[in-house]
């Protein structure tokens, strides 16, 4: 899988790309990270990719045209999504449709924000949560982590089956050494190597979990 990531910061992405699974995945050439800076496409001695806002306001806004230049560079077109604050909330669903594509573009904005206009070029417009991050490089790199994770190869076979939103509750407790810390104990059917035990005593904390911290999870279960 290739990620085409269009960026005014692409050293950004330095560590992130040769740490962990993601090092670990392109190093296994199981996938690519291509960087596109959109200021090799702008005009001008400063290569400005900003503008002010028609109609004013604070902050600067990402050019259109500059941006839409950038992402047609990339033959062949590959899918491509926008990040916006008022894009469609990413999960794990959509991590996993998108985890299918061969090619996908992230268009990573800054400043203000980008010119509406750009939507009309892209096949998605996604927000990885209620909340305005800088840039868009922060969450570019999330989507590449939670779709790269996905992948044969790259993590243990089986290891997603039952993380959290596999089956739209989260995942059970898991505990390690020490047995006992500061009076807090391992759950004896965990120590029992009971495996039908242990599987009924994981889903129940499962349910027990997700009705605690995200019960709108189970409305979607149901």
């Amino acid at each position: 899988m290739t990620f085409h990531i269009i960026t005014l910061f692409p050293q950004t992405f330095d560590g992130f790309t040769t740490q962990s699974i993601i090092g670990r995945a392109i190093d296994k050439k199981i996938i690519k990270i291509h960087f596109i800076n959109p200021r090799d496409f702008a005009p001008g001695k400063y290569q400005s990719v900003d503008a002010r806002p028609y109609g004013g306001g604070k902050g600067m806004v990402m050019r259109c045209d500059i941006l839409v230049k950038a992402l047609e560079s990339l033959k062949p077109k590959p899918y491509t999504v926008l990040l916006s604050a008022s894009g469609k909330k990413y999960n794990q669903q959509k991590a996993r449709t998108l985890s299918k594509k061969r090619s996908l573009a992230i268009i990573c904005g800054h400043y203000e924000g980008v010119d509406v206009r750009v939507e009309k070029f892209v096949d998605e417009v996604i927000s990885i949560g209620d909340f305005v991050l800088t840039g868009g490089e922060i969450a570019a790199m999330a989507v590449i982590d939670s779709t790269t994770r996905l992948l044969p190869n790259v993590i243990t076979k089986g290891s997603a089956q039952d993380e959290s939103f596999a089956h739209n509750l989260l995942e059970y407790p898991q505990y390690t050494r020490p047995e006992v810390f500061r009076g807090l104990k391992v759950p004896k059917v965990l120590l029992s190597g009971n495996h039908k035990e242990i599987a009924a005593w994981r889903q129940k904390e499962s349910l027990a979990r997700t009705k605690k911290f995200r019960s709108d999870l189970l409305k979607r279960s149901e």
